[in-house]
């Protein structure tokens, strides 16, 4: 949400913000701007027929793996909009998988007929729209926003860094992993990477969590296969940017976590995936990444097989900073989308 509101105020700075959201007081606190409840639906329609411009993003939204009636929501907002007279933008999003014949029917139908433009932050939801048929809106090829959000000051990463009882500055290798089914029977192979990275590489392993209310308890299983190695717990990085400033301190960072990936690649950290739905995969295809695979097939010869890749890369950072680059160049048209519809 961070990056996604530092780019409307820039290319909108007189436009009066409204924000959806499940804690309308703490997202009102942190971002400066009016929030209102998810599903305060007759609140919502009387913001929108003050709206000039309704933005659906970032994120897997346009999907029903998670849960249809997630995708049955995000569509009525978008219906909801349009027929209150706003320009829609769906801005760095991730399409699909939509799955149900039912629900592919919809999705083409509203976006359609509702959808002024779509920015995808990947090449998989370009195929998506194309397969359910969506032609009407302007559709742009673009990057996540979050490439773009940048670290916390130093000082402040220290604090939460040294509060963890965790050196600000070591060798690390982060690990961002969290709870999904089958992640259970994974957890030691994790554990064996870890224990790999600190017997070859003195890397010291870090569980981050991205997540703080999930994460840790994902974390505790996989550091079960660390006795007598150094570890820590990083539970609470406290908000966006002294996360990004916790994982650009590390070495290299293996994630579950969608992003962690991409504030590491934000960052040109060497990273690696390991794949628990198509929406990560889809990122690391579009950066070019290799380095990553299925969860279902992860086993500890794999795993540290990719570290070994990962680290060697870590000694070439000028490759990782023109990747960076040219990331962020791409993700310009997110906000360059938001200026058109907004001075159209």
């Amino acid at each position: 949400m961070s990056a996604i509101l530092r780019e409307v105020r820039t290319a909108a700075p007189d436009a009066d913000i409204t924000v959806l959201s499940r804690d309308p007081a703490e997202t009102a606190a942190r971002n400066g701007v009016k929030a209102l409840y998810f599903f305060d639906l007759p609140g919502m329609h009387r913001v929108l027929s003050q709206t000039r411009l309704y933005i659906n993003g970032g994120g897997s939204l346009i999907q029903d793996a998670t849960s249809r009636r997630s995708l049955w929501y995000y569509l009525y907002t978008l219906h909801a909009a349009k027929r209150h007279g706003c320009r829609v933008l769906m801005y760095g999003c991730g399409i699909g998988p939509v799955t149900y014949p039912g629900d592919r029917a919809m999705t083409r139908r509203v976006l359609n007929r509702c959808a002024d433009m779509i920015t995808l932050r990947e090449s998989d939801s370009l195929r998506e729209l194309e397969a359910l048929r969506v032609k009407k809106p302007e559709i742009i090829l673009s990057a996540d926003p979050a490439l773009t959000l940048t670290p916390a000051p130093e000082a402040e990463v220290d604090a939460v860094l040294e509060r963890a009882g965790i050196p600000p500055h070591g060798k690390y290798l982060c690990l961002a992993l969290r709870n999904w089914k089958g992640y259970d029977k994974k957890a030691p192979v994790f554990g064996a990477a870890a224990r790999y990275a600190w017997e070859k590489y003195g890397l010291t392993p870090v569980f981050t969590a991205i997540e703080k209310r999930q994460d840790p308890s994902a974390h505790r299983p996989a550091a079960a296969a660390l006795d007598g190695i150094p570890h820590y717990f990083l539970d609470d990085a406290g908000d966006t940017g002294t996360i990004i400033g916790a994982l650009s301190r590390m070495d290299v960072i293996v994630s579950m976590r969608l992003h962690a990936l991409i504030f590491a690649a934000g960052q040109g950290i060497p990273l690696v995936g390991a794949v628990y739905d198509p929406k990560v995969s889809a990122f690391l295809r579009y950066m070019d990444e290799d380095l990553f695979t299925d969860l279902d097939t992860l086993t500890e010869p794999i795993l540290c097989g990719l570290l070994d890749k990962a680290v060697s890369r870590a000694g070439h950072p000028e490759a990782q900073a023109r990747a960076v680059a040219h990331l962020r160049d791409i993700e310009s048209r997110n906000m360059d989308a938001v200026r058109r519809l907004w001075e159209r």
